[in-house]
């Protein structure tokens, strides 16, 4: 299990009044201490707000923030100020900026995804109200694990979410949001953060994801296909190999964590979907949530719930409480 850190929120502005110049000096240091020393300017007179929540997961760093418009730079003088180098790699919640380095420019957008990296200049501008998800991985972290190198990295290329590497870039959202509600997972999780960063790198580059990598690029590609059709009655290891354009034998490979492969995941897919249908629509019959979580019968509804979780559908409805987590 990677190493955690307490999750750390940084918060200015808002509703009160402060000096527009102190605030942005206490945004800038926020923004310092959580990556690397950054210099930013405001954009208009509107009241400024800005928050940061960070965690730090070994060598991964994970962050979800936002704040109003401004331009945040890392300057010639400020890259001199600092030993370390770090890949950065951005995706948008909410509102939209421009990401310049290497004479390059990427508008990103709600969903959208960029790399850019600490040892050459770039800047961001933010016209309006912003909010985005950002990770952090030491850049010899990735030459050790992917021999990947900087002139490898697509900087300022904005990544798309139908592209190939916008299925890491849904991932790593989700990762960053996750450890504000659950950061002990958001720490098992995070151990795969490298690889999936590299086969992103590579694959927005053109070339094939490198090694382990591809293989945890593959096992994110499952899940994530198994997780949007887990309520369909008929899904079944044919259907997600098909679904994912692999073979049997890569698709319980790359799951073979679950003792029963793909079938154990599904069920815990179909019984953490009906255990939010359990609390959340008291109105609906047992049978109706065993069939809309994706269970043939209510029988084998039960069977899979109770060897899940350790009790019965009424059981859970009742107390809201599990005996054991999925």
């Amino acid at each position: 299990m990677n190493a955690l850190s307490a999750v750390r929120r940084v918060e200015v502005g808002g509703g009160q009044d402060h000096d527009a110049g102190q605030l942005f000096e206490q945004w800038e240091a926020g923004l310092s201490d959580a990556y690397v020393p950054l210099a930013v300017s405001p954009r208009g007179g509107d009241r400024f707000r800005g928050w940061i929540a960070h965690g730090v997961y070994n060598d991964v760093e994970l962050s979800t923030l936002g704040a109003s418009r401004q331009r945040v730079d890392r300057t010639r003088s400020l890259i001199a100020r600092t030993d370390e180098e770090f890949l950065h790699t951005s995706i948008q919640i909410a509102g939209h900026g421009r990401l310049h380095q290497d004479g390059r420019v990427a508008q990103v957008g709600p969903g959208e995804m960029v790399f850019y990296d600490s040892t050459r200049p770039y800047h961001w501008e933010f016209d309006g109200d912003w909010e985005m998800s950002a990770v952090q991985v030491p850049l010899s972290r990735l030459r050790q694990r992917a021999g990947i190198t900087v002139p490898d990295i697509p900087t300022a290329t904005t990544v798309v979410p139908d592209s190939p590497g916008g299925v890491v870039a849904g991932f790593l959202r989700e990762l960053t949001e996750l450890q504000n509600t659950a950061p002990e997972q958001a720490a098992i999780l995070a151990g795969s953060t490298v690889d999936l960063l590299a086969s992103a790198i590579a694959l927005t580059a053109g070339r094939p994801a490198p090694g382990a990598a591809a293989e945890t690029l593959t096992r994110r590609q499952v899940v994530e296909f198994m997780r949007r059709h887990c309520r369909d009655t008929t899904l079944g290891v044919e259907a997600i190999a098909a679904g994912c354009g692999v073979s049997r034998r890569t698709l319980y490979r790359v799951l073979e964590e679950f003792e029963e492969g793909p079938a154990t995941l599904l069920r815990r897919m179909r019984v953490e979907y009906a255990c939010g249908l359990l609390t959340a629509r008291r109105d609906l019959p047992v049978t109706a949530i065993a069939r809309s979580a994706g269970f043939a019968t209510e029988r084998q509804f039960y069977r899979a719930f109770r060897l899940e979780t350790g009790t019965t559908p009424a059981a859970f409805r009742e107390t809201g409480v599990l005996p054991r987590t999925l």
